[in-house]
């Protein structure tokens, strides 16, 4: 049963705190993604007042257990208790923006009061991996994005051409479309291009490019530290996976330039 249809009761789940925006002069709403219900908004009344009764509880990416009271329109914070803080990546600047990232990722991506409970539990690991990650952080965030992507039904096709289905390992030249949602072989490019129809989210791909994104799908979370690849390699798959990421969300992430000034 949804929130809005059981108006005036109170609902127990446990959440992820993704963002908070502030509402009149004490008060914010907070938006999580939570196991039993997906994303929802709910409102901290007093958050902002120094003697708020929920401290520092509903700080992004914080895993709390909560008791909502629901509304017609936005459930009330009634308690909440933390889980885990994640005080790995609040304490890390580097973290706080890669983690960011991810969170921004999640919210844009998701629907309101949509369950997806293998949304929920990957965000959680992720956020699990990223407390505890030292290096390849960008390689987190590219698998992290590819795989929350999957999640929501956009798999990239990755080996085969999306177009003719042909097997892209003969192929002298690959490219990968976001519009296809995968790879296209050379020849299906250069028919699209003279009808066309080619697209500007249509961009060439090493082989080697294909392979790793391909290991990023498939790798365990906690395996990225022991990744070693060339940079001119992983600067394509960020490439890459940027491209797929703002295709799909119709949007540019504004937390990525977090990250590219802690890189300046």
């Amino acid at each position: 049963m949804s929130s809005r249809e059981s108006v005036g009761s109170l609902c127990k789940t446990k959440g992820i705190v993704l963002k908070s925006i502030k509402l009149g002069e004490a008060d914010k709403i907070i938006t999580f993604f939570t196991d039993s219900q997906g994303k929802i908004s709910a409102v901290a009344k007093g958050l902002r007042r120094t003697k708020s009764k929920f401290g520092g509880r509903l700080e992004p990416f914080t895993y709390v257990d909560l008791l909502l009271y629901q509304g017609r329109n936005l459930d009330t914070i009634t308690q909440t208790e933390i889980i885990d803080s994640f005080s790995e990546i609040r304490e890390d600047l580097n973290k706080i923006a890669y983690g960011f990232s991810a969170l921004d990722l999640v919210n844009k991506i998701s629907v309101e009061h949509e369950k997806d409970r293998r949304v929920f539990e990957f965000l959680l690991s992720s956020l699990r991996t990223l407390s505890k990650t030292s290096v390849n952080m960008d390689l987190f965030l590219v698998a992290f994005d590819l795989k929350l992507l999957s999640l929501s039904g956009f798999l990239p096709v990755l080996s085969r051409c999306v177009i003719c289905d042909k097997a892209v390992s003969g192929f002298e030249k690959i490219f990968f479309s976001c519009g296809n949602g995968g790879l296209v072989c050379e020849k299906c490019v250069h028919l699209d291009y003279q009808r066309g129809e080619i697209e500007s989210n249509t961009i060439f791909i090493s082989p080697q490019a294909a392979d790793l994104i391909l290991i990023l799908l498939k790798a365990r979370a906690d395996s990225f530290n022991n990744i070693e690849i060339p940079e001119g390699l992983k600067k394509e798959v960020i490439m890459i996976a940027k491209k797929y990421v703002n295709f799909n969300i119709h949007a540019q992430l504004k937390s990525r330039d977090c990250i590219n000034k802690l890189k300046d």
